[in-house]
């Protein structure tokens, strides 16, 4: 006699094993050397330093917030531009160098996506630029800026594994 539940789990059966197999498929692709595979494991790259940089933001808004520099990033639209900078910038190295990227990766992460943010901070001071243009395109530049360092070491954020990493 057939019951309901072995009926079910009949019926749910193929479903899994297709499911099943439609992930390996996918984790082909991302571990292949094509350029579908190249492009996800670099999107994937971009994500986790995303995620780092958001991350650490919030984290470290707060304790921004409790140093002795606190009013001065509160009413100066540079500091506040240079302490979101580093409140980013910190933990996406930090994570670079847990995920065996290397010194001299995060090194040139950190500065691809910090010069933009002190070029705005330092025309806003010399009276060049407005100072809202520090705060305001320091999020695009820097975001800019750490794309651009991850397409210049393309190999290394597409590569199989960590191992391609500069050590």
């Amino acid at each position: 006699m057939v019951t309901e539940i072995s009926a079910f789990e009949a019926s749910r059966a193929p479903r899994f094993g297709r499911a099943a197999g439609g992930m390996r498929s996918v984790r082909a692709v991302i571990r292949s050397s094509g350029r579908v595979g190249q492009v996800l494991r670099f999107a994937g790259h971009f994500v986790e330093m995303a995620i780092a940089m958001e991350v650490g933001m919030i984290a470290l808004g707060p304790v921004l917030s409790l140093l002795p520099v606190a009013d001065a990033v509160n009413h100066s639209p540079e500091a506040s531009a240079l302490a979101m900078t580093a409140s980013m910038v910190l933990p996406m190295a930090g994570w670079m160098l847990i995920r065996k990227h290397g010194w001299g990766h995060a090194v040139e992460m950190t500065t691809a996506m910090s010069v933009p943010t002190l070029v705005l901070v330092a025309g806003s001071l010399a009276g060049l630029l407005p100072h809202s243009a520090a705060a305001v395109g320091m999020g695009v530049l820097m975001w800019a800026g750490m794309l651009g360092a991850m397409l210049f070491r393309w190999r290394d954020y597409t590569g199989r594994g960590h191992h391609a990493h500069q050590r």
